[in-house]
């Protein structure tokens, strides 16, 4: 008749809802939190921004040590070239030495660098000899002809000679390019090394960067998740409590009828009795 039973079905309804409703924000709140502490945006530990930047760190003295051999390697064989430029540039001064690129004073180094070279005293005394040799026999040994032929001699013979020095000279200085453009060949590979080590950098920080984007943007999906979750929770519960009251204000609109019925039926009765 008063609605008791009504008001306290009620009120343990409201307690039942605000304690579920404690207990799901609690769920919500700790499962967020561990998909941020795992994801590396919130807390510490093991996450996978840390696995991530551990790996990109890796990865960048994998790189870096790979280049360093490489490095090595190309440098060794630019050394290898070495002698090459060292023995053939010698014959390069030379031959600029003997064709006149370098003045009076590098052709007077040439000839006496020529003179000085293996076999042409030796050559030339065996030419001079046989030339006496021959004026001798014609009897003619101290005549103008005997001298004309020695001096003739000796001058084809250095012409001769000479020639064949600017010529080996020549032979000889192609080892100097030959060097030299094998030291640019490694110089070249350390450059492209240098290039490619680069590119590769560039290419894993951009990747880090990215990775690490998308963590951070799936974190805030599930913060943006959790609030969205949180809202319906307390929608609900804001849902359920008004229905509670409802059904409440309903119960105590049928005891205060039934009151009033009571009321009324013990009125009318009262009025039958005493006419």
């Amino acid at each position: 008749m008063t609605g008791g039973a009504a008001n306290r079905a009620a009120k343990n309804n409201a307690a039942v809802i605000g304690q579920n409703l404690g207990v799901g924000a609690d769920a919500l709140t700790t499962g967020t939190n561990n998909a941020l502490a795992t994801l590396g945006t919130r807390g510490s530990g093991a996450t996978a921004l840390s696995a991530l930047a551990g790996g990109y760190s890796n990865a960048r003295d994998d790189l870096n040590n790979q280049y360093g051999q490489t490095q090595g390697y190309l440098g060794q064989l630019g050394q290898l070239y070495n002698p090459l430029v060292q023995q053939g540039g010698g014959a390069y001064s030379a031959y600029s030495d003997a064709i006149g690129a370098n003045g009076a004073e590098g052709s007077q180094r040439a000839t006496d660098a020529f003179r000085a070279a293996p076999g042409y005293e030796y050559a030339q005394n065996q030419a001079l000899e046989a030339v006496q040799r021959s004026a001798a026999a014609r009897g003619g040994l101290a005549g103008g002809n005997a001298t004309a032929d020695i001096l003739k001699t000796a001058t084809g013979l250095a012409d001769q000679g000479y020639q064949q020095y600017v010529n080996n000279l020549q032979n000889g200085s192609q080892f100097f390019t030959q060097g030299l453009a094998g030291q640019g060949s490694a110089l070249q590979g350390q450059a492209n090394a240098s290039i490619n080590q680069g590119t590769a950098l560039g290419n894993l920080g951009t990747s880090y960067g990215t990775n690490a984007g998308n963590l951070f943007t799936n974190a805030a999906n599930i913060e943006n998740g959790f609030g969205q979750n949180v809202s319906n929770l307390w929608g609900n519960a804001t849902n359920a409590l008004v229905q509670n009251n409802n059904n409440k204000a309903a119960a105590q609109n049928a005891a205060s009828a039934n009151m009033i019925g009571l009321g009324m039926n013990a009125l009318t009765g009262l009025t039958k009795l005493f006419g």
